[in-house]
């Protein structure tokens, strides 16, 4: 209820239709059999009028799940846990008649099933008009659409480190390098990118960067490292583009390492040891480990899998007609024996204190430094931010006030101390100081991205509910409590945010 629930009912309250159970357990059950968070959660205390659906052959997979016997028991389970529509398998197609003769299933549970079904038939118009229209289909994505595309990718990105010797590229280059395994790759919209992926080729860095800089002399090579140091030797900048391509990330595709390939790490070396300067792109779908070469790198731009015009994308920031202003949503760990390593993670008894390092019993890796490599809310620009202190509309509030729908308001200004114009993304944060329930060491409650023009400033306003600074109880029937006590609130630009105001709950 702390964690996991919350972004569900948000989407819920946002006018979400259907939800999809899941394919893991929750608390030892799976989610298909679940009636705990299908029925007595989502529709009986939350309200939802919509329908779940399976997730695909995830009623036949409470078989294999050790969960279900047969066929039969899984429909049984699933739909009077509150799946309402399977997909893919048929076990309540199959045993549904059989099931309804035996009682196993009930008239009335059968009836909900089909009504909240065909509720949303009957809102999307279906039975008035029943036919797609086959001369709408897309065919060839139209320029409002790309543009849309290349926007959004852009200001996806997370500029990651940047000395401002390299970025942003000189467009009046002699000649610029573009290398790396996936330097020309033209699939790049990641994973479950729907049928789009398949029939569209997505814009490669390679010719993005010889359309964003004509009058230079683009070179290219691939995973070959001499050719690579060959191309970066004569050069007056490289763009290095490694990671992962879509297939190594997304469902059913784990690592047990999550560091660069290999012969990537081995590559970006070798182009750093010519001297030159050079850019590095990381194409990927998840926080990789990065630790082992990233202090030879003058910038490092996160990209991810930025879809159909991402070299585009890339290529509008590397160059500067995009400031990248885009926030880590993850946490980038050193190694991956550090995982995990989430920001909103709960305190030990034995925190890290740089002042105790040298100190046997005190919570640290003997082989890591301590954090992260990349912070959770990690974002850097071509421009300077400063964010100012949090301000609380008052210092002290009862906790029955909050529980009465009354709020703080926080204000925080923040200014474009640099010389172009930038985005930054000024974020919250809340620390329960002492509760009945260990509490994270941080929580975010807000955020907000702001355009700011050189020596602009803006102040941005967030409240705090009682939703935001109370808790869920682990008693059996859980309890949202809002307990007495000290909050720290932080206020900045990642979750490292050491600006702070204390506010007293009576």
């Amino acid at each position: 209820r702390n964690l996991y629930l919350p972004p569900f009912k948000a989407a819920l309250d946002a006018g979400a239709a259907t939800v999809m159970a899941a394919f893991n357990t929750v608390g030892g059950v799976p989610a298909h059999g679940n009636a705990h968070t299908l029925t007595t959660i989502l529709k009986d205390e939350w309200g939802f009028e919509g329908f779940v659906v399976s997730d695909y052959t995830g009623v036949e997979e409470l078989i294999p799940h050790g969960f279900a016997e047969d066929g039969a028991d899984a429909a049984r389970l699933a739909l009077n846990a509150g799946v309402d529509m399977e997909m893919v398998s048929t076990n309540i197609t199959e045993h549904g008649a059989s099931l309804l003769a035996d009682g196993r299933i009930t008239t009335d549970r059968l009836d909900d099933a089909v009504a909240r079904v065909l509720r949303l038939k009957f809102a999307l118009g279906l039975f008035d008009d029943p036919y797609a229209d086959e001369s709408a289909a897309v065919t060839e994505p139209t320029p409002e659409a790309r543009a849309a595309a290349r926007e959004t990718a852009a200001r996806s990105m997370v500029l990651l480190k940047n000395d401002g010797s390299v970025l942003p590229l000189d467009r009046d280059a002699r000649e610029i390098a573009v290398v790396g395994p996936l330097a020309d790759c033209t699939d790049l919209h990641g994973t479950w990118a729907g049928p789009g992926a398949y029939r569209f080729l997505s814009v490669g860095v390679l010719d993005a960067v010889r359309a964003a800089a004509p009058g230079a002399r683009v070179t290219h090579a691939g995973e070959d490292v001499a050719e690579a140091v060959a191309a970066a030797g004569s050069a007056d900048v490289t763009v290095v583009v490694v990671g992962e391509p879509p297939a190594l990330s997304g469902e059913a595709a784990v690592r047990s390492e999550i560091d660069l390939p290999a012969g990537q790490r081995e590559l970006i070396e070798a182009v750093a040891a010519t001297g030159r300067p050079f850019a590095v792109v990381l194409l990927n779908g998840r926080p990789l480990t990065v630790g082992d070469w990233l202090d030879r790198a003058p910038a490092v731009l996160e990209a991810w899998h930025p879809g159909i015009e991402a070299g585009n994308a890339v290529a509008d920031v590397l160059f500067g007609s995009v400031n990248p202003g885009g926030k880590l949503p993850v946490t980038f760990p050193r190694a991956v024996g550090q995982i995990p390593v989430y920001y909103n993670r709960e305190n030990t008894g034995r925190p890290y204190d740089p002042a105790r390092h040298e100190e046997k019993y005190v919570s640290k890796y003997l082989d890591l430094e301590d954090g992260p490599q990349f912070p959770f809310g990690h974002g850097l620009s071509y421009t300077t931010f400063e964010t100012g202190e949090p301000e609380l509309s008052h210092a002290v509030i009862p906790a029955d006030a909050l529980e009465r729908g009354e709020t703080v308001e926080v204000t925080v200004t923040v200014t474009n101390t640099g010389d172009r114009a930038g985005d930054e993304v000024v974020q919250l944060y809340v620390h329960d100081v002492a509760a009945s329930i260990a509490q994270p060491v941080r929580r975010l409650r807000g955020f907000e991205r702001v355009t700011l023009d050189p020596g602009g400033s803006r102040t941005v306003r967030f409240r705090l509910g009682a939703e935001d600074l109370g808790f869920w109880t682990n008693d059996p029937a859980g309890t949202f409590t809002v307990e007495p006590g000290r909050i720290d609130v932080y206020a900045g630009t990642s979750s490292t945010a050491k600006a702070r105001r204390t506010l007293t709950v009576t």
